[in-house]
């Protein structure tokens, strides 16, 4: 791909001193893979595909389907643990609030804890995934973020480190609002305990499934960040689902017929009136901003991913890592887009050493 200035890009990450906080969830990710059928103890097939195992279900009409499970790894999710490895390991000063563990950190986040600086709400919720070559179904037990809000976050750490650690971050990310009651509190909180010190900082978010919760709910919450951005300017990151979702609010449709891509994305920004949104698929991502022209980067798609839980959050550390380094939107995307490549391929998020490769790609 012509234009794309490697040196720069490597050099603005390497040298990027920005500071990130992160809040508000955690979870422990239990995956498992679905035995279509088998031959021997260890002679078995597994359901490859989503719609494999959808027409199983379907097949068995009103009576009961039994299926057996192998587990596939137990490991970290959610947004500040995936969001906030991802940014990490480019070498990203990234802090996590969240639940990670009540009387001590949970093993799975302990590498997290070593990247990061981890502060602890209470224990983890717990999302089962099947995961397939195509997608995954993810099935979570939310009672350990249900009662997150402000207050408990500002008695846990105490408003003296949670003035610091507003004061010396460059972005602040807040997700899921689809799955965190108090996330428009969360955000007014942030926002009236910023010190006055003429410093710019942006929020990011990623909402996760609009389907969670009621487009009223969502109407609300986008009209409440519209009179926050107007100080703190606010970037919205979502995926292929969220964003036809959000896109048919409005009458469109995310494929690109008619106008491109940049410009239908351009359209949806000035209707949530954000200063900033993103659109990320396993195909491209493009953004627009209020001050930079709508951009657009095509990537590789991957055809067997080795992993693909935590997917879009790794875009979104990439992304937000090329932002901490001052970089221009079509590299934020660039940046996210092989960052994303990179962990579809690896299982784990790359380092800065890596991306050269999948950025050229």
């Amino acid at each position: 791909m012509s234009g794309i200035n490697n040196k720069k890009i490597m050099n603005a990450l390497e040298n990027s001193k920005a500071k990130i906080t992160m809040f508000a969830d955690g979870f422990v990710d239990e995956v498992w893979e679905i035995i279509s059928s088998r031959a021997s103890s260890k002679d078995f097939s597994i359901y490859t595909q989503m719609t494999q195992f959808s027409e199983r279900i379907q097949s068995s009409g009103t009576g009961g389907v039994g299926l057996e499970l192998v587990r596939k790894r137990r490991s970290f999710g959610g947004f500040t643990p995936n969001t906030g490895y991802a940014l990490a390991r480019l070498g990203v000063d990234t802090t996590l609030v969240g639940v990670y563990g009540k009387e001590h950190i949970d093993p799975v986040f302990e590498e997290i804890g070593r990247l990061c600086h981890l502060f602890s709400l209470g224990d983890p919720a717990v999302t089962h995934i099947f995961e397939f070559d195509d997608g995954k179904i993810m099935l979570s037990h939310m009672e350990a973020v249900q009662d997150i809000n402000w207050q408990r976050i500002v008695e846990t750490l105490g408003m003296g480190k949670m003035d610091s650690l507003l004061a010396q971050s460059d972005i602040i990310g807040v997700g899921y609002w689809s799955l965190l009651p108090a996330f428009d509190e969360i955000v007014a909180g942030a926002c009236e305990a910023f010190p006055e010190d003429n410093k710019t900082r942006r929020f990011f978010f990623d909402f996760a499934d609009f389907r969670k919760k009621d487009v009223d709910s969502l109407n609300d919450t986008l009209q409440k960040l519209k009179t926050l951005n107007e100080k703190y300017p606010m970037t919205l990151s979502v995926n292929e689902h969220e964003a036809a979702a959000l896109f048919g609010m409005y009458d469109e449709t995310l494929d690109d017929k008619g106008r491109p891509i940049q410009e239908k994305i351009e359209y949806i920004r000035q209707r949530i009136a954000l200063d900033e949104f993103v659109v990320h698929t396993p195909y491209y991502a493009a953004a627009a901003s209020s001050k930079e022209n709508p951009a657009f980067a095509a990537s590789v798609f991957c055809e067997r991913p080795v992993r693909t839980a935590g997917a879009g959050d790794t875009f979104n550390g990439g992304y937000l890592a090329a932002s901490l380094a001052g970089l221009d939107i079509t590299e934020r995307l660039q940046v996210g887009n092989a960052a994303v490549g990179f962990f579809l391929r690896n299982s784990t998020p790359p380092e800065i050493k890596h991306l050269a490769q999948y950025i050229n790609e």
